[in-house]
């Protein structure tokens, strides 16, 4: 299936709205950088039997000047690279560890749809 991305990779139909930055502060974005709202938040799959845990981070960066500049990445703490549970997925729909990302990554998108700052993106849909 096609989908059309903006410049940074994400879904084109997935719209960043800016709030005041009460709300944005409420509902968990930072702005360390002058420039950016930022969100994150951390999957931890921890294991009692292996000796580290698979980190998963859920990431949102929204350039406050222009909302269209809108990062969503979905990061490997462990190895410092992008997991693409969505390809994962398309290979193997059974694979466990992509399937309980995907969750948690939806969890995430819902709340910051129903929140008011993200708009445009379906459930399961390409983000």
């Amino acid at each position: 299936m096609e989908v059309k991305l903006n410049k940074n990779g994400v879904n084109a139909n997935i719209k960043a709205h800016i709030l005041n930055d009460k709300e944005m502060r409420k509902i968990g974005f930072t702005d360390y950088n002058n420039n950016t709202w930022y969100f994150c938040r951390i999957f931890n799959d921890f294991k009692p039997k292996r000796s580290y845990s698979n980190q998963i981070s859920f990431n949102v960066s929204i350039n406050k000047k222009d909302p269209e500049d809108l990062r969503i990445d979905i990061l490997d703490e462990n190895f410092c690279q992008p997991y693409d549970y969505q390809a994962i997925l398309e290979r193997n729909s059974t694979f466990k560890p992509a399937l309980q990302v995907k969750e948690f990554v939806e969890t995430w998108m819902k709340y910051l749809q129903d929140n008011g700052v993200l708009s445009g993106h379906e459930y399961g849909e390409y983000i």
